[in-house]
């Protein structure tokens, strides 16, 4: 049974994805009309906890001695437990305030509040008003709570990852790559939503009464409905202005690694405890569900299996990410004068069986003549070099 949202799915947004063509509508919010005729204005409300939550992120390690550490192991690992602290006191006020949640249309930040529409007649309003019972009313405002939430954790997450790129450039080195191992995908957003509630009975009724489900309801529906809430908030938060801002800022912090001749190298996926809970809770999965929002063209990607990427989204299976880090490393001692274009390249080439079309993962074998590859282009830019 597929997980995916009913809802009618958005244009692209600026979050690309390999294969995938990600993104939705931004969605503003409009101020409750009044009687007067020339109520028909609106006004949006501003995102303040949003956009303040994570503005100054303490992901990336600072001083000599933890700098010095990234440098030698050709990686950059800060501490993870600042958005972890950050996230929780937000989804735990959201828990425990589940059987208060607002009325529908109420206290909705301007990334989930609907887009504008034509103002409706009174008679209209009434008919709307006496279809909407109130549990419905509740059990919609507390799920729009819930995407805010998700959405306020992706911006704080991307806010983190763009200060940790941004403070390893500072001094990258000279092994010519960096480890950036840091996923940002809907199975682990799901997971900490669902830990609690999954073995604490206080929680469970809780995110019951933020989804607006029944005491009944059974696990697997549970987390059927949550994977739903977290898509819809992954995709508005691509489509808000926050979320393409801070698409923006990473991906002139990446052009500035390409530039640097440093190429970053991250997990395509996550792999965390959820997938095992829903092998547990007998549901299916989408890899977009696992996918990391992070990836993009001028990245390596460590992927699940070999058919995945393409040549403009390279993703190599068979590797975990410090191996496939060190791998780079090594081609750079071999061919100094790799770029990450070619760097890139190389990969793909090498993870491509053109006798048989396909996509294959990187084993021992197949490491050497990575490696060979290297040497060899080295010779024809040195050639190329004499004879021009």
């Amino acid at each position: 049974m597929s997980v995916r949202s009913t809802r009618p799915q958005p244009p692209p947004a600026a979050f690309p994805r390999p294969g995938t063509t990600p993104g939705g509508p931004p969605q503003q919010s409009t101020k409750k009309e009044s009687a007067k005729a020339e109520s028909g204005k609106s006004s949006p409300q501003t995102g303040g906890a949003s956009g303040k939550a994570g503005a100054k992120g303490k992901g990336a390690p600072t001083g000599g001695t933890q700098g010095q550490e990234g440098l030698a192991a050709g990686r950059f690992d800060g501490p993870r437990d600042k958005h972890e602290q950050q996230g929780r006191p937000g989804l735990e006020r959201l828990q425990g305030g589940g059987t208060h949640a607002p009325p529908y249309g109420q206290e909705r930040s301007a990334q989930q509040a609907p887009a504008p529409v034509a103002p409706e007649l009174p008679q209209q309003r009434k008919t709307t008003e006496r279809e909407s019972t109130p549990s419905e009313r509740t059990a919609a405002g507390g799920r729009a709570k819930l995407r805010g939430v998700v959405m306020e954790r992706l911006l704080n997450e991307m806010k983190d990852a763009h200060e940790r790129l941004t403070h390893f450039a500072k001094n990258p080195g000279r092994l010519g790559v960096v480890n950036l191992s840091m996923t940002l995908a809907e199975s682990a957003v799901t997971h900490i939503l669902w830990k609690e509630p999954s073995t604490i009975p206080a929680r469970r009724v809780s995110l019951l009464n933020i989804l607006g489900l029944p005491p009944s309801t059974s696990d697997a529906t549970m987390v059927r409905e949550l994977m739903g809430e977290v898509r819809q908030a992954f995709m508005d938060f691509q489509a808000s202005k926050p979320g393409i801002e801070a698409w923006h800022r990473y991906d002139e912090v990446l052009q500035r690694y390409e530039s640097m001749g440093v190429q970053p190298v991250v997990p395509g996926h996550d792999t965390g405890p959820m997938l095992a809970e829903l092998q547990r809770l007998n549901l299916p999965q989408e890899p977009d569900f696992t996918r990391s929002i992070l990836m993009h063209p001028l990245l390596v990607g460590v992927a699940l299996s070999p058919d995945e990427g393409d040549a403009d989204f390279v993703m190599v299976a068979g590797l975990s990410v410090a191996d496939l880090g060190a791998l780079v490393a090594h081609m750079r001692r071999l061919n100094p004068r790799l770029t990450n274009k070619l760097v890139r390249q190389l990969l793909f080439l090498a993870t491509s069986d053109k006798k048989r079309g396909v996509r294959k993962q990187l084993g021992d074998p197949d490491l050497k003549n990575v490696q060979e590859l290297a040497k060899q282009l080295l010779r024809l830019q040195v050639t190329h070099q004499l004879f021009v």
